[in-house]
């Protein structure tokens, strides 16, 4: 039976949903008001995400890394924070000086509400909510963001909704920004169908298209990424030696966008869908337009899998 119980912090940024079944000897934990990021998905004792503390040096961390953050209304970069559309110039605020561009929208740090939870021997369900009024000058445009987690067995499922409450159409994206725990990260491989990506300028600022620069299914080894490719189907997988993620991100229309990114750390990966490039608001590829009193949804399914036989057994 799954569980769900809300955890008050000190600090209310770190107050967190989380969601158990000792069943499953399985924990997750959402935090609502770091932009309802997920931050911990534990099964067996194995962390599938690599999330933060719910502490101070957490709060770090997510600022530095943006763990799991929900990217909106556009994931990655805008150059200099500023972009034109219908014929109107806007300035968002720089949130990376030293690259001089808006990174990964604003709602990361957003507090979201929970508008409804479920639960039942099979699966477990929160909703949560973001409304926002068109109060930053540098994007004037009211949107009511509907994000709904689902867990079952061996899948986390997340469902976004996005409604235009202004009087104008406006132009967006979304993303999502996990990060995965791989202790032995150059044992593991990473796998999707793609045959370009974006060469960037000093700012990771996309410049145009270059052949793939690696071959896939890729053993990561030494590698370092921070790329951001071109998708043919919107999938991709990941293969460790204590479990197997794959990632699926069909929606609507098609979203052919996934970065990838190695830290100094190497004992993580990000693997970012995204329904469109970095700096889409500029170089339009990928971009969407949501037109008044419409909406858009968009969905991502994370299925996992373990190597140990006696581990998969629970989620058959």
């Amino acid at each position: 039976m799954y569980k769900i119980t809300i955890a008050k912090n000190e600090n209310p940024l770190l107050n967190e949903v989380i969601i158990s079944n000792k069943d499953l000897h399985f924990e997750s934990s959402i935090f609502p008001n770091l932009g309802a990021s997920l931050q911990k998905l534990n099964c067996n004792k194995i962390d599938l995400i690599d999330g933060i503390s719910a502490d101070d040096n957490g709060l770090k961390t997510y600022k530095n890394k943006y763990n799991s953050a929900i990217l909106f209304p556009f994931p990655n970069r805008i150059s200099g924070g500023k972009f034109e559309f219908k014929n109107t110039n806007y300035i968002l605020e720089i949130n990376e000086p030293a690259l001089n561009n808006r990174l990964h929208g604003f709602v990361f740090n957003q507090s979201f509400i929970v508008t409804e939870t479920f639960t039942s021997k099979e699966n477990a369900k929160i909703v949560f909510n973001y409304k926002y009024n068109g109060s930053t000058e540098g994007f004037p445009f009211p949107y009511n963001l509907g994000l709904t987690y689902t867990f079952t067995k061996n899948k986390v499922s997340l469902d976004f909704e996005v409604l235009n409450e202004g009087k104008s159409a406006f132009p967006f994206g979304i993303g999502w920004h996990p990060y995965f725990k791989v202790p032995n990260l150059g044992d593991s491989t990473l796998n999707f169908k793609a045959k370009t990506q974006y060469l960037v300028d000093k700012n990771m600022i996309p410049t145009e298209e270059t052949p793939l620069k690696f071959k896939t299914p890729l053993l990561i080894k030494d590698i370092f990424l921070d790329d951001c490719c071109i998708t043919e189907v919107s999938n991709t997988s990941l293969k460790t030696d204590t479990y197997n993620v794959n990632i699926d991100f069909s929606s609507i229309k098609p979203n052919t966008f996934l970065q990838v990114y190695t830290p100094e750390t190497r004992n993580c990966i990000a693997i970012e869908p995204m329904t469109c490039a970095p700096n889409s608001f500029n170089n339009k590829n990928g971009l969407l337009i949501l037109e008044a009193n419409e909406k858009y949804n968009w969905k991502v399914d994370l299925e996992y899998y373990f190597q140990n036989p006696k581990i998969n057994k629970l989620f058959q």
